[in-house]
């Protein structure tokens, strides 16, 4: 079984790898998708080295090195944010790189979230081995980063340390249990409701993302919240646009800007979720494959804690609870895998992967029986790189999906790759005068509607383009259709009520645009596009519309 589950855990890993790859060469900016790449690479490397150099290092090594890199990373993060909060020090930080010149609230937290864990695991057995200067200088350091962990008020940190929390407490009741031979309906009643808990905690979160009408029956008005789950409803169609391959390294910036909000300036950054921003630049597939790596890491980790001494044990619990942390604030942030930083994401899984490996060797010590097997390890590994594949097939909904997938890719390289301002004022421009560019998207949309022809993405896609040429009732036609498959769709909206608007139809453009967020001035640029190159009967019909939606405001 380990054998099974660390050749997994790699092929999980090369699966990753192999979607990053594809992710960086279809990416319409090769100077970002590069930077991006390299970014990762580094995390990778690491995955795949970390459980061979943990067989070879003795518990004690291990210890050291991987507390000692959480103790160093949570000193250089909370000395560099705290100071430039406080303005206590005034460091000349001019040969570190440009994240570290003011590093957000968010990166600080996701990064001490990870680590914090960790140290506290490493202070924890440097007291139960009453090492006095090294625990104080160790409890200095988590208070550093515990204090800094606060200032940056990040609630997403804050929750997923308290699940994590909550799950070693789950852990350690569960031992206790069993040790003093509790009848097994207390365990099951235990591990009912922990698990009771985690998946109504997970059907919640996805029933909020999936549906705009619980926003006011739960009460819901505080603005953040709103605006972040409006950018996940809204990242939701546009997974689904790139579903095999994603959008590219470094493209969500300018995808969300121009196909979600249908703006023509950077808007957003990232999906402030790690798992949509994953699976927008990098495709489902990826996706599968990080979760598939963190199960199996996860199931390692549990059979070497099972048999790993005391102070191994303690270390192991650490890294879990670093790594439920992540999972649990990836929920609500990205920032971290957005940076430079991006290959740190990796760090709690090749801890663990490290110390465990570590773990097994210490407790089966001259036991040639549980040597790790070749054959099974590469069988772990064949399955772990073609699952993610093969179960993204499975649920994709058929070979539309795939043809519309090289159309939305294809559409991508054409307008965002040439797009630039100040040359081009509009992307509607783009589309207009590089009609025979977009032809070979525009078939690969055509051959989706073949196949299945409520297909959302291909209709919306060729909606737009239909939209950005004049051709309003081809448009109409395909919008229409695109928002009978996807009515929540903000995008498909907008438009529709565009042209309802240039047909006169103020009521039904109002109706359209009704709950959608047009703060960002989409309507103003619509209204400066028909200025510049359309008609005047257009810009008034347009102006009305947008004069009656002000008014409902």
């Amino acid at each position: 079984m380990r054998s099974l589950v660390l050749g997994a855990s790699y092929g999980f890993t090369l699966s990753l790898f192999a979607a990053t790859v594809v992710a960086a060469s279809i990416a319409y900016d090769e100077g970002k998708a590069s930077e991006r790449f390299y970014a990762l690479l580094g995390g990778f490397v690491i995955v795949f080295i970390a459980p061979w150099i943990g067989r070879y290092c003795s518990t004690r090594t291990t210890i050291q090195v991987l507390g000692g890199v959480a103790g160093l990373v949570v000193a250089f993060v909370s000395a560099l944010y705290l100071q430039q909060g406080w303005g206590a020090v005034n460091f000349a930080w001019s040969f570190l790189p440009e994240w570290a010149s003011g590093p957000s609230d968010n990166l600080v937290a996701q990064i001490l979230a990870v680590t914090l864990p960790v140290l506290g695991a490493t202070l924890w057995i440097a007291a139960v081995q009453k090492r006095g200067l090294l625990s104080l200088l160790l409890g200095a350091l988590v208070g550093c980063g515990a204090i800094a962990l606060v200032a940056t008020g990040s609630r997403g940190a804050s929750l997923g340390l308290l699940v994590a929390g909550g799950m070693v407490g789950y852990g350690w009741l569960r031992e206790a249990a069993l040790n003093r031979r509790f009848q097994s309906r207390w365990l099951w009643l235990l591990d009912g409701a922990v698990w009771l808990s985690v998946v109504g905690a997970a059907l919640v979160y996805v029933a909020l993302v999936a549906s705009p009408k619980l926003d006011a029956q739960l009460g819901l008005q505080d603005a953040s919240a709103l605006s972040r789950l409006d950018l996940w409803r809204s990242s939701l169609p546009l997974v689904a646009d790139y579903y095999f391959t994603g959008s590219g390294l470094g493209t969500a910036v300018m995808v969300y800007a121009t196909y979600a909000y249908l703006l023509h300036v950077p808007y957003l950054y990232h999906a402030h979720n790690f798992y949509l921003h994953l699976a927008l630049e990098q495709g489902v597939v990826a996706l599968l494959a990080w979760l598939g790596l963190v199960a199996t890491t996860a199931i390692y980790t549990l059979g070497a804690l099972r048999i790993a001494r005391r102070t191994m044990r303690i270390f192991l619990i650490g890294g879990l609870t670093g790594l439920c942390a992540f999972l649990v604030h990836s929920l609500f942030e990205a920032e971290l895998f957005y940076s430079s930083l991006a290959a740190f994401v990796f760090f709690t899984p090749a801890a663990l992967l490290w110390s465990a490996s570590t773990a097994y060797e210490a407790a089966l010590e001259g036991l040639q029986s549980t040597q790790f097997s070749s054959p099974l390890v590469g069988a772990g590994m064949i399955a772990g790189l073609m699952a993610p594949l093969l179960l993204a097939i499975l649920v994709s909904g058929g070979t539309a999906r795939w043809e519309a997938n090289l159309g939305a890719v294809l559409q991508t390289q054409v307008e965002l790759g040439t797009y630039q301002r100040p040359p081009w004022s509009f992307q509607d421009e783009v589309r207009r005068r590089l009609g025979a560019e977009l032809k070979p998207a525009e078939e690969y949309f055509e051959a989706a509607l073949a196949l299945d022809p409520a297909q959302p993405t291909a209709h919306r896609r060729l909606g737009a383009i239909a939209l950005a040429q004049g051709a309003f009732a081809q448009a109409k036609a395909h919008l229409l259709a695109a928002h009978a498959a996807d009515p929540r769709d903000r995008a498909t909206r907008q438009m529709l009520g565009e042209i309802y608007a240039l047909e006169g139809d103020v009521d039904a453009a109002v109706q359209m645009w009704r709950g959608l967020d047009l703060s960002q001035g989409q309507l103003m640029v619509r209204e400066w596009w028909y200025q510049a190159f359309g008609e005047p009967e257009q810009v008034e019909k347009l102006n009305n519309a947008i004069y009656a939606y002000q008014r409902l405001r």
